[in-house]
This record gives C-alpha cells, structure tokens and sequence, in this order.
C-alpha cells in the first residue's frame, strides 16, 4: 500500500525544492563571476608597479576619503528623514545607524537584505508603518536612479567618451520611463490602485482587502512629494549626494597622485555601480576591483596602478560599513516579545 502526500503539499515541496536550486544557482553563477573577474583584474599584472603605488599613497587624503564616505551615509539620512516627517520625526543619528546596518547587510548578503532590513528597524524603533517606510525607500530609489541615468547620459558627452560608452538610448527610455513613474506615483496613484485591485481578484477577500491597504498606505509616502518646492529640494539633494560619493573618488585620485579632474571621478562612480550589477560573492570581490580597472582604463591609468587603487577603494568604501554594522549590532537591544527594536537605552 503506498501513501502520496495531499497535491497542496506535494506543491509547496515542489516550490521549495525549486527555490532551493535557483538559490543554490545564484551563489555558483555568483562565484563564477567573482573567480572570472579576479582573474581579468590580476592578469598580466605587474606586480613592481603595484606595490610602488601601494607604497606612495598619501595617507591623509586616504583618511580624508575614509572620513568623507562615513559622512556620505549620514548625509543620506537628510533625505529619509524629510521623506518620514509627515509620520514620525526620526533623529539623524538613529537614521544613520540603520543606514549603516542597511549597507552593512547589502555587503555581507548576497540576496541585498538590507533595505527590507532597514524598514524593519524603523517600524519597530519609530513604530513607522512597514508599507510606508517600503514607499519613502522606494522613492530613494527611483531618485537615485533617475540621477544615475541622467549622469550616465551626460558624463560621457562631457568627457567626448561616447564611442567608449554604449547604453545612450537605453539610459534615454529608463530615465524617461522613471520620471513618468514618479509623477503618476505622485499625482496618479489610483491608477496604480486600480491595477492592483484588477490584479488581486482571485486572491480571498481577507487577503485582496490586506494587499490593497498595504499599497495605499505605501502611496501615501508620495504625496508630500505633490509639493513642487519639496519634490526639487530631494531631486536637488540627491545629486548632492551622488556628488559626495564622487568626492571620496576624487580624493582617492590625490591619494594616489592621479592627474585626473573631478568629472573623472563622477565617471568612475558610474562605472563602478554599472560594474556592481553583475552577480558575485560578498563584498562584490573582484567584480569592483575589475569595474574600477575598466573605469581608469578610460583616462590611460595602467592596469598595475589602477589595481592597486581598486584594492584601497575596496577596502575604503567597504571596511568602515563593516566595523560600524558589527558595533551596532552589538548593541541593538533585540526581543520578539517586545515591539520595539531600539539601541539600548536611546530612543529614535
């Protein structure tokens, strides 16, 4: 006499077992990248060259640039936090910690947890509901890309590189594509509802009912936005913030005595984030290092020297995430049968 298992269950081993291959998949396809983008960085290396670089930088401005890329992330927290005023005045200082715990996971993760980690944190610290602190994150977002895209199309026309860039028409429809979202987002948001009430139908009306609230609340985020004067102050402040990640580049040219302008700095940021997308280990090693090479192969920076500033970029943008996210953790006061999840003894 055989047994079989009921279909539901038979189902979800099925969605299991095949959630379990496509992650296991990842992390090999992850490797792959990660051991293929070592080997291009350090072949043909001159290993002379490397270590007379490594053994010239100038330490202050390598200082500077540490100083400079902690400062980046507080400064990030400007933004979140006029986004979370019309629910919660949040402190700068707890808002850089969760920043830092956000980017801290992002590096160490490979599935980039950090942002689903950060509106975690704020719902139990500052009791910010999940759906609208997963909206003001997604309107970070769309900034941010929105600034990308539009440097990506301007940067290279700036620096005449256009025949040594590829991507104009794509970056032209994203950039376009993102900024028409933004404004039905703000303006519009009932369209979206619509969509998703049409979606939800076949779900049972407990779920339908929870799905569209989650939404809804999620869009309130956007409406803060229907001030214009609000709307150009983020879309301001987020290439200010683009422009501080640039300087922590920049200052790493002087570290290093590279005679290369302010502009090339902004290049190599945009290199660097296309670079990032590929799938790879932890801490993007070797898929930085190679996007970094490529970046300064544009102003004839010889591979040795353009290595051996990767390595110190690496450590500069990675390390001092990593040290600050250990500490934090370390004194986050963490219960499941308390609702909160506070630094201990300091509130929000």
């Amino acid at each position: 006499m055989s047994f079989e298992l009921p279909v539901a269950v038979r189902k979800n081993q099925m969605k299991k077992n095949n959630k379990n291959k496509w992650n296991w998949l990842k992390i090999v396809i992850g490797f792959v990248v990660t051991v293929l983008a070592l080997w291009l960085s350090f072949k043909n290396l001159d290993w002379r060259v490397l270590k007379e670089a490594l053994l010239r930088i100038n330490l202050i401005w390598v200082g500077l640039a540490v100083l400079n890329a902690v400062f980046t992330v507080y400064a990030l927290g400007f933004r979140w936090r006029i986004l979370l005023a019309s629910k919660k005045s949040v402190s700068l200082g707890y808002i850089f910690r969760l920043n830092i715990l956000n980017q801290y996971a992002n590096i160490l993760v490979p599935a980039r947890l950090g942002e689903v980690i950060r509106i975690y944190l704020i719902r139990r610290g500052a009791g910010i509901p999940v759906a609208y602190a997963a909206g003001t994150v997604l309107i970070e977002k769309m900034m941010d890309t929105f600034a990308f895209v539009t440097l990506w199309i301007a940067v290279p026309a700036v620096l005449a590189l256009q025949e040594k860039v590829r991507g104009y028409k794509i970056a032209v429809f994203v950039c376009g594509a993102m900024a028409v979202l933004l404004l039905v987002l703000i303006w519009r948001p009932a369209v979206f509802l619509r969509l998703i009430r049409f979606a939800s139908r076949i779900l049972p009306h407990k779920f339908r009912d929870r799905i569209v609230g989650f939404f809804e609340e999620g869009f309130k985020a956007f409406h803060m936005l229907k001030d214009v004067k609000i709307l150009i102050f983020l879309i301001l402040l987020t290439f200010v913030l683009v422009m501080l990640e640039v300087l922590t580049n920049f200052m790493l040219f002087q570290a290093f005595d590279f005679p290369l302008p302010f502009v090339a700095a902004l290049f190599l940021l945009l290199g660097v984030q296309v670079g990032v997308i590929l799938p790879s280990t932890p801490g993007k090693v070797g898929v930085l290092e190679l996007a970094v090479i490529y970046s300064l192969s544009v102003f004839s920076i010889p591979k040795s020297e353009a290595l051996s500033f990767a390595l110190v970029f690496h450590i500069i943008v990675f390390l001092p995430k990593i040290l600050l996210g250990l500490y934090f953790i370390s004194r986050l006061d963490i219960s499941l049968k308390k609702n909160y999840f506070l630094e201990k003894n300091e509130k929000p």
